[in-house]
This record gives structure tokens, sequence and C-alpha cells, in this order.
């Protein structure tokens, strides 16, 4: 039954991305794509990369449509009917279709699905998933591989998190509090004005605390299990944002302010940044966890890759965190910091 399954989730999620497309209700087409967030992290799990599956389920399916609802809620639901917008649907929709002509027939040539004389089983790949126990005590090997073996590539993507929250953050900051509203392709509608809910606060009040144990869990457990900081930043974010929508942005500044937020996003970069100098500093390659068996002897060489790994998934964590409220913050509010959705 295993094909019967995969199918279904193909047609779904193709369904799913023909109508996100041409749905015309943008608030409705922000839910479709969730759907079709939810159906590639079942996607995934079907292929046994539980970790992807779980970064789709908390960015994709999570903060991702709280962002879009946020970018909606500030712009409109709605477009303007345009006589040419027909025609240019029609044309991309030619070109997606043959794209992806093109790219079925090319499926033909790669490799069948689990052979190990595969060419990206031949290379590094073999290496990581037979020597990683062994040099880093890591059983996840999925962390051992991006934040040790490949800690460059993952130290540049916490960077790419800094960058875009800090770009965010400053193109809609508004200084006097006041925008002038651009013409654009959207007819503005209004929202309906929901009262406060004293359910809705205290249920989301007896959320949060669980959703950050279990976000610090997923940090420091990702060792063992699905998981890891980014995974980890993510399900923390969500839990802040959880509690401006129940309350608002104030009551959350109140304990996370925005000042500390932004130093927040890079101190966790400078976490993983300081500790590849620290490596350097000592002798060996940059992000190279074994020079600092150096400082702790004690440990010795694996279990200093063990510790670095943990502490670089704590500023994995520190910025993901961070970023992931500051993008909400600043689409949500529009730029004034004053109120949310």
């Amino acid at each position: 039954m295993i094909w019967q399954f995969d199918i279904l989730l193909l047609t779904l999620v193709v369904v799913c991305g023909f109508v996100s497309l041409w749905i015309k209700d943008l608030m409705g087409a922000v839910i479709v794509f969730g759907a079709y967030s939810f159906l590639m992290c079942l996607v995934w799990t079907g292929m046994g990369a539980v970790d992807v599956a779980f970064t789709e389920a908390a960015v994709g399916a999570g903060v991702s449509t709280i962002f879009f609802i946020a970018t909606v809620f500030h712009t409109s639901r709605t477009i303007r009917y345009n006589k040419w917008d027909l025609s240019t649907k029609f044309f991309s929709s030619i070109i997606c279709i043959l794209m992806g002509f093109f790219l079925m027939v090319a499926i033909g040539d790669f490799p069948a699905w689990g052979d190990a004389l595969s060419p990206v089983n031949n290379n590094v790949a073999k290496y990581y998933l037979e020597n990683s126990m062994e040099e880093t005590k890591v059983p996840n090997v999925v962390t051992s591989v991006l934040a040790d073996y490949r800690a460059f590539d993952t130290m540049f993507e916490t960077g790419v998190v800094f960058v875009a929250s800090l770009v965010i953050f400053t193109l809609l900051l508004q200084s006097d509090g006041r925008k002038k509203l651009m013409k654009s392709a959207f007819q503005k509608v209004s929202f309906l004005n929901v009262s406060e809910s004293l359910i809705i606060r205290k249920a989301c009040g007896l959320m949060v605390p669980f959703m950050q144990l279990f976000a610090l869990y997923v940090v420091v457990h990702g060792h063992y299990s699905p998981g890891g900081g980014f995974q980890g930043g993510v399900i923390l974010g969500a839990s802040l944002i959880l509690l401006s929508m129940a309350y608002d942005i104030k009551k959350v500044f109140a304990r996370f302010h925005m000042k500390f937020m932004i130093k927040s996003l890079a101190v966790g970069v400078l976490i993983f940044a300081g500790i590849g100098l620290i490596c350097l500093i000592l002798g060996g390659n940059f992000l190279d966890y074994s020079a600092l068996s150096k400082l702790f002897p004690s440990m010795g060489s694996i279990k200093s890759r063990y510790n670095a790994m943990l502490w670089v998934e704590v500023g994995v964590a520190l910025t993901v965190m961070s970023g992931m409220f500051a993008i909400y913050t600043s689409l949500s509010s529009n730029g004034k910091f004053e109120e949310g959705l």
C-alpha cells in the first residue's frame, strides 16, 4: 500500500499547488498553501527524511503561514480585476507544464531509489554514515553533518536568517508611525474585528510554557532524535508569536524587548562564528571542534566535538527564534511595533 499512498499524496500536492495559484481570495490561497506544506511534510516523512519533515511542519506550515496572514492583513484579501491577468496565468501555466514535462523526462536518467551504487552514495555520504558515530558520538547523523562536518554551510545559513530578519525589520520600520499607501494591484478589503477572547488568552497562556519546554528538548536532544537548533528555534519563535497574537505585541515586548531581540539575533551568529574562531586560534581549522580539546584536555577530541555541536545548536536556536519573532512583529504591525494581528 506504500505506492498507493504516495500517489494519493502526489495528487493532493498537485491539486493544492494549482488551487493556491488560481484562487482569487489571497487568504484562501494562504490556507491552501499551508495544507500544501503539511502534505509535503508527509512526503518527506515517507521518504525517511524526518528532520526535513520536521522543518517543513515548523516553517512551511507553521510560521510561514502566519507571515502570509500578517502580510495579507495589511494589504488585501482580493486582487483587482485585470484583463491581462488570465492570459498571464495561462502563459505561466504553459511554462510550468513544459518545465514539468522536461523534469519528468529527466527522471528516467536518475539512479534507482535506494541504489547503493548511486553517485551520491559513493562519496562523502558513505563516509558520514560509516564514521559519524565513531568520530562524534552523535547517533543522529543529520546533526553531525549539519553541525560538524558541514558546519561552514550551517553557519552561513544562520547568517542568512540574521540578514533576512534585519532587512525586513529595516524596510518596514516606521519612525513617525505613518506611511503613505501606494497604489498597487490589490483591492483593500477590511477584516472583521474580533473581540478579545478570555478563552483564547488562557488557552495560549497554558500552551506557551509547554511549547517552549518542547522546543528546548528539540534543541538539546537533536543529537539523538530528529530536531536541532533550527527546528527548536522556530518552535520558540512560534511560542512568542502565539503569545503576541493572543494578547498583543506590547505584552511580549515587556519581557522580550525589541533591542534584546536584535541583540539575540547577532549573539546566535556570534556564538557559532566565535567557536570557529577559537578553533582557529588553537591551531585547528575554522570550526574544527577537535581543536577545543587543547582547552579541555580531559574531554578529548571526540567529546569536544560532541559538546561544541550543542553550543552551535544553541546559537542557531537563538538566532532563529529572534529572527522568526522579528519578522512577525515587523509584518503584523506594519513596522509600527504597536499592535499586531
